[in-house]
This record gives structure tokens, sequence and C-alpha cells, in this order.
């Protein structure tokens, strides 16, 4: 029976101890703001890592025609300097360079083209977007902090108001 008990404590100490800690990841996130650390087929990109600035986070596959129709409005918007623009694709990288010319043109910098993880959806739940659905479009300001996203295509409008949203929050 006292082997019994112990058990019992010992899952309840084990349960608390681990509510405690995703509480305090979570806290740090928060605090901290969104990072991560993906391939761009040369080397790892830390998001964490790169200077304060707007950030637009895309995520996207090749067999998704609104990801495919957006990449010109990101590249567009990566020349202009306003904010980093990131690609992440959701795909393996062969899939990306079969991609239309349009697209490739797109992932050229000053865009980071990232590839995302096998099993996206951790990430894309990180990121806002349970459901899994693309193309999710993210704004994290200078502290990388979410500040603007939507699930489905952007439309310029939609993107040049998110990102003076969050230049200036």
């Amino acid at each position: 029976m006292t082997g019994l008990r112990i058990s019992r404590i010992q899952s309840l100490a084990l349960m608390v101890g681990l509510c405690a800690s995703v509480t305090v990841n979570a806290e740090n996130e928060a605090k901290n703001g969104l990072d991560f650390e993906l391939s761009d087929g040369q080397q790892f990109v830390q998001l964490s890592k790169l200077p304060a600035q707007t950030t637009v986070i895309n995520f996207w596959r090749f067999d998704c025609p609104p990801c495919i129709r957006e990449m010109p409005l990101l590249a567009a918007q990566a020349r202009g300097n306003k904010a980093r623009i990131i690609t992440i694709a959701l795909h393996r990288p062969s899939e990306t360079l079969a991609a239309p010319a349009a697209v490739q043109s797109a992932l050229r910098p000053p865009t980071i083209a990232l590839s995302g993880p096998g099993e996206a959806r951790g990430l894309l739940a990180r990121f806002g977007n349970r459901q899994g659905a693309l193309p999710h479009t993210l704004v994290l300001d200078a502290h990388r902090r979410p500040c603007a996203q939507r699930t489905g295509e952007i439309t310029q409008d939609w993107l040049e108001t998110a990102i003076a949203h969050c230049s200036t929050s």
C-alpha cells in the first residue's frame, strides 16, 4: 500500500512539474518573442539572431495555388525594404526547385527562403495556425511578437497595412 501511495504522489508531482514547465516556456516565448532555427539549404538561420526588424513570415507549399500567387507580392515587399520577408516552404527542397519560375525569382534575396520541418503542424501552431491551412502569413514586430496574421491569400493592401501597424507597435 505504501508503494502505491508513493507512486501516486510521484505521478502527481511529475504532472505538476510538467504543467509548470509548459507555463514557464509559454511565458518565456511571449516575453522573448517567437523563434525558430531552419535551413536555407546552405546554413541554419535562427530568427532571434537576425537584427531587430519588422518581419513577415509566410508559410507555403508548391502545390498551393494561393501560395504561389502571393510570392511575387512578397518579393516586391522584400525589395521595398520596409520589412524582412521570410518564406518557409513546407515541402522537400527538391519540390521548391520544381516550382514555377515566378516563385524561383521571388525566393531570391533579399527574401529569406527557408525549408520547414517534415511535420509542420507544431511549427504552424506555434505561429498561430492550429488548423494547418495554407498559405499562412504572420507579421512580427521588431521584438518578434506577433501583431498581425492571416490564413489564406494575402493582398497588397493587407500586407502594407499589417507592416505599417507592426512597425509602430
